[in-house]
Order: structure tokens, then sequence, then C-alpha cells
């Protein structure tokens, strides 16, 4: 599970959001959380990055360039997590809720959620983006096709028979 978050100076609140994977995409989630924020607040932000690949990919740019005008981005140098203060939080959280084995995966989301509320910062905006199948227990998002190889399915390179590396037939 990722979270990307984010907490406003002195504690006012934070900004969290729960899913799945570490990408692109998922940062896009947690960025239309950030407008949500900014849209009730009506302040401007400044968000410290480190160089996450989803941190610095051109969608990632494209999208943090629209938002320029309310968003300032702090770049960290590679390799100083201790200069992110977040990175203090992620350990303080880490360090609570591994000490206990959650009965399902959605037990453990729940108590991740109620890790970040004890962390402080109100108002708190926690959002759960984390979808059903991963909480069903797949490890990837489900295709829709049955399991297994298709039907009549062929391979573009026939297999060789497998040749036996001994000095005599046995």
């Amino acid at each position: 599970m990722t979270v990307f978050g984010s907490v406003e100076a002195l504690g006012r609140g934070r900004v969290e959001v729960l899913q799945v994977r570490q990408d692109s995409v998922g940062f896009a989630r947690y960025l239309a959380a950030l407008d949500a924020r900014h849209a009730a607040t009506g302040r401007r932000m400044m968000l410290v990055l480190d160089n996450g690949s989803c941190h610095t990919s051109t969608a990632t740019r494209r999208a943090l360039a629209e938002r320029a005008e309310w968003l300032e981005v702090l770049p960290l140098a590679r390799y100083s997590p201790h200069l992110n203060p977040k990175e203090h939080e992620w350990r303080r959280l880490k360090r609570d809720q591994r000490g206990h084995l959650a009965g399902s995966l959605r037990a453990f989301v729940d108590a991740a959620a109620a890790g970040l509320v004890q962390l402080g910062g109100e108002p708190a905006m926690i959002v759960d983006e984390v979808p059903a199948w991963w909480l069903d227990g797949h490890r990837k998002e489900p295709t829709g096709r049955p399991p297994g190889r298709p039907k009549g399915a062929k391979d573009s390179h026939p297999r060789k028979p497998r040749v036996k590396n001994l000095p005599a037939d046995t």
C-alpha cells in the first residue's frame, strides 16, 4: 500500500491519499486532493518532493506546471530523506503500526488511516483510494480474461524438445 501525503505548516491540516501503486496516476489522484484543499483554503502551497519516479515523470511535471500559480515545488537533493519533514511522520506511523497484525487487508487499510488521523492536523483530509481487487487479495488489477492460456493459442516460436545432457541413454 502507498500513501501520498502532506501536512500544512504548524500542523493546521493534512492531505493523505491511500492507494495501491506508487505511479504517476496515483500521484495525479493526490494532486486532485490538493486541488480540493486549495479550493477550500485559497492559499498558496509548497510541496516538497523527493526524486521518486512518480514525482519526476513527464505526466507529473505537466500536472505540476498546470498548478504553478498556487503550488510551489521544492525538489529535494538525492538521498536526503532527513530533509523532508514528512519522512519523520512516516517513520513514526510505521513504528506504531508495524507491531499490530491486522486480520484482513481492509483492517490494515483502516488501521493505517486511523494512524494518519492520530498524527494530528485539523482538518485531516484522508482519501481511501484502495481498490476492491487489492482488498480481495490480488496483486494486480484483473484484466477480465479467464485465467490460463487462451484456447487455440499458438507459440510464435515452436518449442524444441528437451535435450538430455547425458552421455548415454539411461
